[in-house]
């Protein structure tokens, strides 16, 4: 009987000062990128210049949009911009997309779709300037 193994997310690292397109650097995380979601479909990124509360902020307003019924999940149509998931083939996959995400009327829409009497605890997680 075989035995199952736990696969492990890669890790890419983007604190380096001289990561710049065209470098050598930069081709290197372009091919570990690329490898990561051909082979893991995702990767956690490193990078030390996002605070640890916008970093709780972003993750804090995503639960509580992923917990919201899926009735009103789906309000969020946009071709292939809008609310993924419910799909036989990957039941746990789901995704959502804020079309131009740090423009305050785009925010402003979407939160209005999602929650028709406001969400200001969303909102001011969400609009990332």
């Amino acid at each position: 009987m075989g035995s199952l193994t736990v696969a492990k997310i890669p890790v890419i690292d983007f604190t380096s000062d001289d990561l710049k397109p065209g470098t050598s650097s930069w081709v290197s995380v372009c091919r570990e990128i690329c490898s990561a979601l051909e082979e893991h479909g995702c990767f956690l990124a490193k990078y030390n210049k996002v605070s640890s509360q916008l970093n709780e902020a972003i993750f804090d307003v995503s639960e509580e949009l992923f917990h919201l019924p899926t009735d009103v999940k789906i309000r969020n149509i946009n071709g292939f911009l809008g609310y993924h998931g419910q799909l036989p083939a990957r039941p746990l996959y789901e995704s959502f997309a804020i079309d131009y995400v740090t423009a305050k009327e785009q925010v402003d829409k979407f939160t209005n779709i999602m929650w028709p009497s406001g969400n200001n605890h969303f909102w001011d997680g969400a609009m990332i300037e």
